[in-house]
């Protein structure tokens, strides 16, 4: 028997190790963007009164969620924003035991030339001073026999993270391996860790060294990583007491088991009174995964981007009964029904990017899942 609920150690500072949930919880979900915001508060109050509270927020959820130019609304309404599950029972930790790895998905074909003229469209964009920077991303499609939790098990496998997770939400799986922290809330406490920069690793020493100090040093990672942390800063300053935002670390290496990436690491302490779902509200969704100036860049990619994200993107949560709050941002991430999967791809886009290096790059975020 699986968990129901499976997730990193970096969700919560009780645990050392994954742990969740066997048994399912009280399901909720919100299906309507007006109801959004009030969804929100009403996972929060759940907390409040002793529950534990595991949810999907979908990126689309961004268009109800962030003060938008009238001009800019959601062509059509998603399916599903919120997917969440309502635990009374604390988690527990859990054991994996190894498996041997289950064959990975079956992907469909790359739309490269529909990626170049997205990218020719944003460059433009950017040259016309639209924007500094837009996450650009596409979704592949593909199917998958095996079972999700065992699927999940092998890209844990492939991809060790600190903030991804698996939820069942019996018809609906969502399979994450985020190494990625969107917010983490502690008493008064707000970290962020938006990642940006990425580069192969090598499985000799000396030239995956260099290969991280190449990547440390590259001014296009530096330039846009510093977007970014001025613009969490921005947004954190919103629900921050004055002054108390600070970049404590810039450019800190992410070393993963096929990547290496860059964080810097942003933090304040919380505004007295304010609530779970006032946070969430005034920040999602996380800057890094949508460009700057965050409006904008919001508009481009909708214009740009055939298909909707869902959970890619968007944030796997968890509102514990003490207040405390931890949200990732839902990278890495594979959402699927019956055999049907779909993961979404894509990269920071800047005045320098170059087209072919910013395809391979997503092609390198996808490896973890077979994507080649």
């Amino acid at each position: 028997m699986h968990p129901v609920v499976c997730l990193d150690r970096g969700f919560s500072s009780r645990f050392e190790s994954e742990f969740g949930w066997i048994s399912k919880g009280v399901e909720y979900q919100i299906d309507q963007p007006s109801e959004i915001a009030n969804g929100l508060t009403y996972l929060q109050d759940q907390a409040a009164q002793g529950a534990w509270v595991v949810f999907a927020l979908n990126y689309e959820s961004g268009f109800h969620l962030m003060e938008l130019p009238k001009a800019v609304q959601e062509k059509e309404q998603a399916a599903v924003y919120i997917r969440a599950l309502i635990f009374d029972e604390p988690p527990k930790a859990l054991t994996l035991d190894p498996i041997s790895p289950v064959k990975l998905p079956q992907w469909q074909a790359l739309d490269f030339a529909g990626y170049a003229s997205a990218f020719n469209a944003i460059r433009d964009a950017i040259t016309a001073g639209v924007c500094y920077q837009v996450n650009h991303t596409f979704r592949v499609q593909g199917q998958s026999l095996e079972s999700p939790w065992d699927l999940y098990r092998t890209l844990l496998h492939n991809q060790p993270a600190n903030y991804g997770g698996f939820i069942d939400f019996g018809e609906h799986q969502i399979l994450s391996r985020s190494p990625e922290l969107f917010l983490e809330k502690r008493g008064l406490q707000l970290r962020s860790e938006p990642m940006k920069g990425t580069a192969p690793r090598s499985a000799d020493a000396l030239t995956d060294t260099q290969i991280l100090q190449t990547l440390l040093s590259d001014t296009k990672m530096q330039s846009e990583n510093l977007m970014i942390v001025d613009l969490i800063r921005n947004d954190l300053s919103r629900v921050s007491e004055p002054h108390s935002v600070k970049v404590s670390r810039l450019f800190e290496p992410r070393s993963l088991k096929s990547v290496h990436q860059v964080s810097s690491v942003i933090e304040s302490t919380a505004a007295r009174n304010i609530e779970t779902a006032q946070l969430i509200q005034a920040l999602f969704p996380c800057g890094s995964v949508v460009g700057a100036p965050k409006a904008k860049a919001f508009e481009l990619i909708q214009q740009l981007e055939a298909d909707k994200r869902g959970v890619y993107t968007g944030s796997l949560g968890l509102i514990e009964p003490s207040g405390d709050l931890t949200l990732s941002v839902a990278i890495r991430t594979i959402e699927q029904t019956d055999t049907s999967v779909a993961l979404g791809l894509g990269s920071g886009l800047v005045a320098d990017s170059v087209l072919d290096d910013e395809w391979q790059e997503c092609l390198l975020k996808g490896r973890f899942a077979g994507v080649i």
